[in-house]
């Protein structure tokens, strides 16, 4: 029991100190999680009787400050979104076509976004 009390301390440091880094303010890092769950459950599609496949492949378009702050710990705060995309989906019954993959990216325009934007997409397994 105490290997799991200690996995889970550090696994609550970590996710601590990355949403330290990820908001500008205290509600942002919930409002992306939300978010990229509400993109699962927006565009699942049932392909079977007992089969719903969601997006695997989420991009994750940031203010300008904020990708620049983020952009060094970008792969890690990736793998942590995806891991709570996951979790999201085994809560659900959902599955996937491939790795579950989310890329931060700066904005694409010239009218920056004042919040972040979530694009999705389902991209089978190579």
């Amino acid at each position: 029991m105490k290997f799991f009390h200690d996995v889970e301390g550090r696994m609550e440091r970590f996710s601590g100190s990355l949403w330290r880094l990820f908001a500008r303010g205290q509600r942002e890092p919930v409002e992306v999680l939300e978010g990229l769950r509400r993109e699962c459950d927006a565009k699942a599609v049932i392909v079977g009787r007992d089969r719903t496949v969601v997006p695997n492949a989420f991009e994750l378009e940031l203010p300008a400050d904020s990708y620049a702050r983020l952009a060094g710990e970008a792969g890690a705060v990736g793998a942590r979104l995806a891991s709570e995309v996951r979790r999201h989906a085994a809560e659900r019954h959902f599955s996937f076509a491939g790795p579950v993959t989310v890329r931060l990216r700066p904005p694409d325009d010239d009218l920056e976004p004042h919040r972040y934007r979530i694009h999705s997409r389902i991209t089978p397994r190579r």
